[in-house]
């Protein structure tokens, strides 16, 4: 075949492939309605086969049009209603479409290609429509085995019922697996694996964003237009209006253009319901797959790029998890399992959850497996929780399934499935539960393009570390680093916040020259790194500031490094290296925070804690210096003065389109008048669905203390105690009491919604606290809201109190830091027994991190707060209490408990 007009020719491969975008889910919604045919819909996939038939006559395309011809007359007995799908001439026409799209791929080839089986097997379900009968159970008899599929023949194009992905996303790893032998006729039918096409070079762009960009064009005509006559004029103040114009445009710009790389996700999660029902059906399983989340919009770099990992996982849970409808039957579950696929944005980032209802994993069996292949000693295993042991099905060679299989069981997937994911600056981590199920996340940057970065220095040079990667900023202070930093098997650890960090020196990690080390009084920056399940401090010279980065190749001298992740030019024209989180994690061996932390424990067995605090401080005069606890902050902001305002005594500021109430503590408390400013900070807090401002005219630092709290010489109402930080007396502020302070009306609003019926018992709390402070402090805030408190030193008070000491509550406040017993024992201890299991419990921490939120789910915290934030303890202890009288439903997973839930 000659085909002179290729621009013709190209036209037609990519109408055609938009009208089997959706064919395999349109195809699969017409077999599950049955008999209850939805017309419009057999219409929208009739047509589209009749546009391709008719194009490949006109192209001279004969196969094609032969093909599609055959599918076009199956269709039209489905839309006249003569013919009921069902799964075997589904199945039928599943594969004709496959064929199709092989075909239209390779169009100048297609015309040498046997489609006879094909098209057969569709003539025999019209046969057997047009005989009376409405399924097509003739034509599954002599519907080929896979080795008659794979017949050797040299045509390069074969059925491919596992590459049925829409454009433009790549075509996955095959869904089934070829064995290595041969199988019979006998065997479930499998499918035969092609080199994937390329990946496609044009992408649809809405008309609004192109004229977004026009219109963004011509301003950048004019910024351009200015700048250059503010520097023919030399005039300053033209230079500096220019450059906020050219800055403003161009984010703009650069905002719009990375729009028009942004997919919707739905495109790769358009190919699973067909692979869970092949693959249903080849296990002899019953499995659905529900789907949310199909608009969600990510960079086409990565939507090109997690088809083969996600798809890997969706097979495993059909595979390992879902169990056959037999077992499910005798665990008193549906027959038919279910697999949930979910995509949503959280922090920046695109979230994708793999759930589904099946055995879940056991921790038992996989370290039992573990140690048998010798993947881990038993020394090592015995420490594991049983998160960790979960955690093992990433580690290289490992595998669940009980014996290698056509689908899995090489223990090859999950490590490459993690790999993949890392590489694209993502993670993924897995949470299971034995008998209900397992659940699945990978996090993903929403782009690749434009990476926001932290700018540091390390001997001299500047490198770029992607703010996906930061959890947080550490800056040890003079002399506090010989107490803060231990060594534990000869490496350095970090003490945060009751735990051990294990630290990596950037110098030492890129073989530069070592950074003088010699000053122990010197102060130490460093930042706190996650990558994957990897957490470890990353110790630097200087830290700069954030930038938002372009990111280049490395060149050949530098392309073997594991710790670097490319270079980019900074606004200053130098070239900065970019750091690979995981490769630095790698290369440091950075596998210490378990074995670390286990030591700790030991050595404070039997010892008292220490209340560690993450503080803001700030000064109003150089005299007054405060604190804030970080948990109670949900921003900061900084505001020009003249943009507050005075209205009946009460100051308040104009802010985001609204008035924001500000708090201003020369105005409430003993302390000196603020200093007169041109700009300010504010430190703005929730409070119920308010947000209030508090005034802070010179922020100075974050710190972390671990001290005793005066909470007599300076206590005043909204100022909870004090402290020495620094040789400064700092007073430690309560937010939420100086607001009170200031407007009294909103507080007892809440308190009167809230207040009991006449005659009703107040509901008791159980608190469980060690430093005497925290506990005055909290049971002041439940007494204050009509609470009976019971308060006690620890977990081994508040358990014995519990279960011999006759006490009964209505639920339990604990900090997860106290000595003889622990937070998490004494949860863990309740939920163990029958009397007591029904009770709410919630955390109580300084600071909650994802290591101890995640801790605290397993053990069945139902809720996490921060001690400070008086707001969110109290609406978290109303709403549990609330819900303990409720009936409670069953319902699939959905986030790990956060903080401030």
């Amino acid at each position: 075949m000659a085909i002179e007009d290729e621009e013709l020719l190209a036209e037609f491969i990519v109408e055609s492939n938009e009208h089997l975008a959706d064919i395999e889910n349109e195809l699969l919604a017409i077999e599950e309605a049955g008999a209850s045919i939805d017309v419009d819909l057999v219409n929208k996939v009739f047509r589209g086969v009749h546009s391709i038939k008719g194009a490949a006559g006109f192209l001279g395309l004969t196969t094609i049009k032969e093909l599609a011809h055959s599918l076009e007359n199956v269709l039209n007995k489905v839309r006249s209603q003569e013919l009921v799908p069902d799964a075997e001439n589904t199945t039928v026409m599943l594969r004709a479409g496959d064929t199709l799209r092989v075909l239209i791929n390779d169009a100048t080839n297609s015309n040498g290609t046997d489609v006879s089986d094909q098209i057969a097997d569709l003539s025999r379900v019209l046969e057997a429509a047009e005989a009376g009968g409405n399924t097509a159970q003739s034509a599954a008899a002599p519907t080929p085995s896979a080795a008659e599929v794979e017949a050797p023949t040299p045509e390069p194009i074969a059925p491919q019922a596992a590459e049925a992905t829409p454009p433009p996303a790549p075509v996955p790893a095959e869904v089934v697996s070829r064995p290595a032998q041969a199988p019979t006729a006998a065997e479930p039918a499998t499918t035969k694996t092609s080199s994937s096409p390329a990946v496609e070079s044009s992408i649809r762009v809405s008309v609004g964003v192109l004229d977004q960009l026009m219109n963004l064009a011509g301003e950048l005509v004019l910024s351009r237009n200015q700048l250059m006559q503010a520097v023919i004029s030399q005039e300053r103040m033209g230079l500096e209006a220019a450059a906020a114009d050219l800055d403003q445009v161009t984010s703009s710009l650069q905002e719009a253009i990375m729009q028009t790389r942004m997919q919707p996700i739905g495109s790769v999660f358009g190919k699973f319901p067909r692979i869970v029902r092949d693959l249903s059906s080849q296990l002899g399983k019953q499995c659905k797959i529900e789907i949310e989340g199909k608009d969600v919009e990510v960079d086409k770099t990565i939507i090109e790029a997690i088809g083969d990992p996600l798809t890997h996982l969706i097979r495993n849970s059909v595979d390992h998890g879902v169990e056959s409808p037999e077992v499910r039957a005798s665990r008193k579950k549906n027959p038919e399992g279910t697999v949930w696929l979910r995509a949503f944005h959280q922090a920046g980032k695109v979230c994708i959850e793999i759930q589904d209802d099946g055995a879940g994993i056991d921790p038992a069996k996989l370290k039992s497996k573990a140690v048998d292949r010798g993947l881990i000693t038993a020394d090592r295993i015995e420490q594991m929780s049983d998160r960790e042991a979960v955690r093992l099905i990433f580690h290289p060679g490992f595998s669940t399934a009980e014996k290698v299989s056509d689908v899995s069981g090489r223990g090859v997937g999950m490590d490459v499935v993690r790999t993949n994911i890392e590489k694209l600056g993502g993670s993924v981590d897995v949470d299971s539960d034995v008998g209900v199920g397992t659940n699945i996340r990978v996090t993903l940057p929403l782009t690749l393009a434009i990476i926001p970065s932290m700018i540091l220095k390390c001997s001299g040079d500047r490198f770029a570390l992607p703010q996906a990667n930061i959890a947080e900023l550490v800056r040890l202070r003079p002399g506090e680093v010989s107490s803060r930093i231990d060594r534990v098997k000869d490496a350095e650890v970090l003490r945060l916040r009751g735990a051990l960090l294990p630290l990596v020196r950037l110098d030492t990690a890129l073989g530069m020259a070592p950074t003088d080390r010699a000053d122990i009084n010197s102060p130490m920056n460093i930042i706190v790194v996650e990558t994957g399940q990897v957490r470890y401090g990353l110790i630097v010279d200087g830290i700069h500031d954030s930038e938002e980065i372009v990111v280049k190749p490395l060149g050949m001298h530098l392309k073997t490094s594991n710790c670097l992740a490319g270079a980019t030019i900074l606004g200053n024209g130098r070239v900065a290296l970019i750091l690979d989180a995981a490769g630095i994690a790698a290369e440091s061996g950075v596998q210490l925070a378990h074995e670390a932390n286990e030591q700790e424990e030991s050595l404070n067995q039997g010892n008292e804690t220490n209340s560690v605090q993450t503080l803001l401080l700030f000064s109003s005069d150089p005299a007054d210096r405060f604190a804030v606890p970080m948990g109670v902050i949900a921003r900061i902001e900084r505001v020009r003065c003249d943009q507050i305002d005075t209205v009946g005594g009460q100051e308040l500021l104009q802010y985001r389109g609204t008035t924001l109430p500000l708090v201003a503590v020369d105005a409430h408390l003993k302390v000196n008048p603020r200093p007169k400013l041109d700009r300010i900070y504010v430190i703005v807090f929730t409070l119920g669905e308010r947000e209030v401002g508090l005034v802070a005219p010179q922020l100075e630092d974050i710190c972390e203390i671990v001290c005793a709290i005066d909470d007599q010489t300076f206590r005043e109402p909204g100022v909870a105690g004090s402290m020495v930080i620094d040789e400064r007396v700092t007073r430690l502020l309560d937010v939420f009491e100086l607001a009170e302070v200031t407007h009294p009306q909103w507080f007892a609003e809440a308190r009167e919604e809230h207040a009991p019926e006449e005659g009703d018992a107040p509901k008791r709390i159980l608190l469980a606290e060690d430093s005497s402070f925290f506990r005055r402090q909290v049971a002041g805030f439940f007494k204050n809201e009509g609470f009976e408190t019971y308060e006690y030193e620890d977990g081994a008070e508040a358990w014995q109190a519990l279960t011999t000491g006759g006490v009964e509550v209505d639920i339990v406040v604990s900090d997860i830091e106290m000595p003889n017993m622990d937070g998490f024992e004494l949860c863990q201890n309740i939920r163990h027994n029958s009397a007591l299991q029904h009770l709410p419990c919630v955390a109580l921490t300084s600071l909650s991190s994802e290591a101890d939120i995640n801790h605290g789910k397993e053990v069945g915290f139902d809720d996490y707060q921060v001690k400070m934030h008086r707001e969110n303890l109290i609406r978290s202890v109303r709403s549990l209490l609330a819900a303990a009288g409720e009936p409670k439903k069953a319902k699939p997973r959905r986030k790990l408990v956060q903080a401030g839930s």
